[in-house]
């Protein structure tokens, strides 16, 4: 599915349009899987991190593409473990992203 992802993006098509899907709802959400899959991996091949100590302190990629592209691989659940109707997710996207601000309401 990277492949025809990494395909799809350099030649400007669909993904169901270089395979033969047919029908327009099933060609669609084959078409999300696909662009899902390839901007997680995209996501998680940018992910860096740091290793070392001291003077030696230096980034280092997260993850080695080989290891995202292997099946039984898995990526982190980014979810907070608490339940409290996705405030702790806006919370943590709050100092991500530019313009997300939480604000309580009673």
């Amino acid at each position: 599915m990277w492949s025809l992802y990494r395909t799809a993006t350099a030649t400007g098509q669909r993904p169901s349009d270089l395979l033969p899907v047919r029908d327009g709802w099933a060609a669609y959400q084959f078409d999300c899987a696909v662009t899902f899959l390839g901007h997680t991996i995209e996501a998680a091949a940018q992910e860096t991190q740091w290793v070392g100590a001291g003077d030696d302190k230096h980034l280092e990629p997260k993850y080695q593409m080989g290891q995202l592209l292997d099946s039984d691989f898995r990526l982190p659940n980014p979810q907070p473990k608490e339940q409290d109707g996705g405030v702790a997710v806006l919370k943590a996207l709050s100092g991500r992203v530019r313009g997300v601000r939480v604000h309580k309401v009673d």
